[in-house]
């Protein structure tokens, strides 16, 4: 695991060449923008990889006119929509997967989320294309969102056999439940980002709760690591940490899953406001509050069961986090053992459905 940040003449000059040479069946991936240094979405893209381990992916750019060039390489047998708030978001998204679905027959979505319109609609200049969407996902052979919210939304516009099949990057979950002596007591991991705006409140705000909850942890003599999963993050991230007294340790990862996981594995606790970073938490069954900045980090959580431990970010109060984590560390293993079985049937019921797809691909 781990991508370089790449520039956009090698993004089409691996996509031809692993065109030529990849191994069929060959799966046209679509999944966020990968190659910029975002650990979400290079885990998503190593999370396909893992879920679909019998086929080639292609990375597959976004232009309109690699379409035409498309159809004269070797066979590309389908196209995944695999990961990312990408239904009605940016059009750029949805003439994309027009193009692919009408290209590669038995196209599907796996662990894609909605954007919700009572989020987006108050921000610039934006339009709900549910209904847009719903005349090209009908193609697809099978539709499974990342939440409950995600399939909610396209239910709403009339759009049936939508399947909630968690988000990708649960493929990461640890196969075992967590150990007594696993962890290390009075930790906690913290991770903050920027949103330009485009979140629940104010990032103003949310860096004071953050200082003060970094404070908090600081006084009782815990351990606290930031987590930057996203290079525009660690200005916000350093001043938080600074201003609490607590900048001995900041991770900078913006690419290798494992690494991650290494690290946050062993923390009692986590808060997270960017959805992945506390996602990947969850896979490694730490206690995790996920502050929602956007209605996709409500998204998650409620597809493994930890709505009351998810908090918007414009309500979002350092005492009562504070509360939640303390509760936790005092009793680590129980809480862990919860998140251990909300997260590993959905990861399971997850490969399960994508060996039956793999099976599916196979015999065309």
């Amino acid at each position: 695991m781990g991508h370089k940040k790449i520039g956009s003449t090698k993004r089409y000059t691996d996509f031809f060449w692993q065109s030529i040479t990849a191994k069929p069946p060959r799966l046209a991936y679509i999944g966020g923008f990968f190659g910029h240094d975002n650990l979400g979405d290079e885990a998503l893209y190593d999370a396909a990889e893992s879920l679909f381990n019998k086929c080639s992916l292609l990375k597959y750019p976004r232009k309109p006119w690699l379409t035409s060039i498309a159809k004269v390489l070797p066979r590309i047998h389908c196209a995944i929509l695999g990961g990312g708030t990408l239904i009605n978001g940016i059009e750029s998204w949805r003439r994309l997967a027009e193009r692919c679905f009408d290209m590669f027959p038995s196209s599907f979505v796996f662990g894609t989320g909605v954007a919700h319109p009572s989020f987006w609609s108050s921000r610039g200049e934006w339009k709900d294309t549910r209904r847009e969407w719903k005349s090209i996902l009908e193609k697809c052979s099978y539709v499974g969102v990342r939440g409950p919210l995600s399939a909610q939304l396209l239910a709403d516009v009339g759009l049936e056999h939508v399947e909630i099949v968690g988000d990708p990057v649960l493929t990461f979950a640890l196969r075992g439940p967590p150990e007594s002596s696993s962890h290390i007591p009075d930790s906690i991991g913290l991770n903050l980002g920027q949103a330009n705006g485009c979140m629940w409140g104010s990032e103003d705000r949310v860096l004071d709760e953050y200082v003060k909850l970094a404070t908090f942890a600081r006084k009782a003599g815990w351990r606290v690591m930031w987590f930057v999963v996203y290079p525009p993050d660690l200005s916000i991230t350093q001043k938080a940490a600074e201003l609490s007294g607590t900048g001995q340790e900041i991770h900078k990862i913006y690419c290798d899953v494992n690494r991650y996981l290494e690290l946050v594995r062993p923390l009692s606790t986590f808060v997270g406001m960017k959805l992945h970073a506390t996602a990947l938490a969850t896979c490694a069954y730490v206690p995790s509050v996920m502050l929602e900045y956007r209605p996709k980090c409500r998204d998650y959580m409620q597809s493994i069961g930890q709505d009351e431990a998810n908090f918007r970010t414009d309500r979002f109060k350092a005492e009562e986090v504070w509360d939640i984590v303390s509760a936790w560390n005092s009793q680590r293993q129980a809480a862990s053992r919860v998140v251990y079985d909300a997260v590993m049937p959905l990861s399971e019921t997850q490969k399960s459905k994508a060996n039956r797809l793999m099976e599916t691909m196979m015999k065309s």
